[in-house]
């Protein structure tokens, strides 16, 4: 119960600009940084760290191609605001993030990745804080889930892994192709991935097993999709296009999660 006073400061040329000044219990502050860091919480390779620091956070903002990889000094003002207030993240960190989804291709020589474990927690942070709907949304793959930006986005990732399987050594995946698109009008992409689809599994033809349990779980989310008694949407928005990369990134750490297992 201790009162606690928070001061950020900038550089402004030759003067300090203030950020904020914030003015709370110790209690409070504390507990506002442990709500953040439970709306970042996500299923992570082994190798990434328990917690995401907010420079970690910043640098999934920047593109990893530009000589200047510093983040706005605006934004990482309003982003700690917004953690030591719990209030909502500014906006500018979820639309940075997604249009950083959008313009970056795998590239493992310079290790940047399209979908991270940085980026998919700040979706759902976003998500959680900024576009509450009602809809559960956890820390790794909900399989109950019938929301259909979410469903679409594990079937993405369950072509994807199709495709590899079919053809190991492909340079150029529906991933680096159709993964945007997918994302924001689904109903113009996922007729032509399911048809590709039929033509990769024939080639499964002599991996009967692997086979059999990809059409299973095929089938499991077109008809999560069914349920819903609509057709897969035109359009998506922001927020739909976020649960449907963190429906891409639960359902691919679930594949890694099986091959470390096995």
């Amino acid at each position: 119960d201790t009162p606690f006073y928070i001061l950020g400061l900038s550089p402004n040329a030759a003067r300090l600009s203030v950020r904020f000044f914030l003015q709370d219990t110790f209690g409070h502050f504390i507990d506002h940084v442990r709500k953040h860091y439970e709306r970042l919480e996500i299923v992570m390779p082994q190798q990434h760290r328990a917690y995401l620091p907010l420079w970690r956070l910043l640098g999934e903002t920047v593109n990893k191609k530009s000589k200047d990889k510093t983040a706005s000094p605006l934004l990482a003002g309003a982003v700690m605001r917004s953690i030591l207030s719990d209030t909502p993240y500014p906006q500018a960190l979820y639309n940075h993030v997604m249009l950083r989804v959008k313009a970056d291709q795998d590239d493992k020589d310079k290790h940047i990745y399209k979908i991270t474990a940085e980026k998919a927690a700040i979706i759902k942070a976003c998500l959680l804080k900024n576009f509450p709907k009602g809809e559960t949304i956890t820390v790794a793959l909900n399989e109950e889930s019938t929301n259909t930006a979410y469903v679409l986005g594990r079937l993405f990732s369950v072509l994807e892994q199709i495709q590899e399987e079919a053809n190991p050594n492909i340079n150029s995946t529906i991933k680096d192709r159709f993964f945007n698109s997918a994302a924001a009008t689904p109903g113009w992409v996922f007729p032509i991935l399911l048809k590709m689809a039929n033509h990769h599994l024939r080639k499964l033809n002599d991996r009967r097993g692997l086979k059999i349990s990809l059409e299973k779980l095929l089938t499991e989310l077109e008809g999560k999709i069914e349920m819903n008694d609509q057709p897969i949407p035109t359009r998506m928005n922001l927020s739909d296009q976020g649960l449907f990369i963190l429906g891409y990134y639960h359902q691919t750490q679930k594949r890694y999660v099986k091959k470390e297992e096995k």
